[in-house]
């Protein structure tokens, strides 16, 4: 019976790069790659907040950030009136 040594010195042509088997296949796209770099953001700041509602037939996801000097009212009209509307999800 042939030792591990007597395999570890010959030549192997035919062999299999087990570490090109865990190369990735595809880049992720850079919109994905976004969200998921504001969603980490998000969960290390305690200061910020998404949360998702059902109006009518439509979901609104609803991302605010709060410095802890802003009062409820007006934190509820900047959600409601923001210039960068809810995204739709």
């Amino acid at each position: 019976m042939r030792k591990h040594k007597d395999f570890m010195n010959e030549p192997d042509y035919g062999y299999i790069d087990i570490e090109s088997c865990f190369d990735p296949i595809f880049e992720p796209p850079i919109d994905f790659l976004e969200e998921c770099r504001k969603r980490w953001e998000n969960r290390m700041n305690p200061f910020t907040g998404t949360v998702e509602r059902k109006i009518g037939n439509t979901w609104y996801l609803l991302e605010t950030v709060c410095d802890g000097n802003e009062p409820l009212t007006h934190k509820v009209k900047r959600l409601i009136f923001s210039d960068k509307e809810a995204l739709c999800s």
